[in-house]
């Protein structure tokens, strides 16, 4: 009996097919181009992935760290920036929690965005 070539992988190559249609929905060609080699990584275009990241979630979870650790420069300047982001973002005083969540959430998110210079948009 023949085995199926899903079976043949292994758990990294798996999982690597699994967030493919992830990676295909989320990312530019320029972007998933970068992420696998085929064209120059730059900071802009890693900022990019990380930041598509952080607007869709954890399906593109692996895909970022990955890239996070594949590109260390990229990803120190990155995690500075960041920082400074999250340190300017101011917090807001509500008695609802979950709203108050969710408004902090959005500041915090139009903060890092605007430090990168990104126009979050819809």
């Amino acid at each position: 009996m023949e085995k199926s070539l899903f079976n043949e992988l292994t758990l990294e190559q798996k999982q690597k097919l699994l967030t493919l249609p992830a990676e295909l929905k989320h990312f530019t060609q320029t972007q998933w181009a970068a992420i696998y080699g085929i064209v120059p990584m730059t900071q802009e275009l890693f900022d990019s992935i990380q930041l598509e990241r952080l607007k869709a979630g954890e399906e593109l979870e692996s895909a970022a760290l990955d890239t996070f650790l594949k590109y260390p420069e990229f990803a120190l300047n990155y995690s500075s920036r960041l920082e400074s982001a999250l340190i300017t973002s101011n917090t807001i005083s509500s008695d609802d929690a979950e709203e108050n969540f969710k408004q902090l959430y959005e500041k915090m998110r139009h903060s890092i965005y605007a430090k990168f210079q990104y126009d979050i948009g819809a």
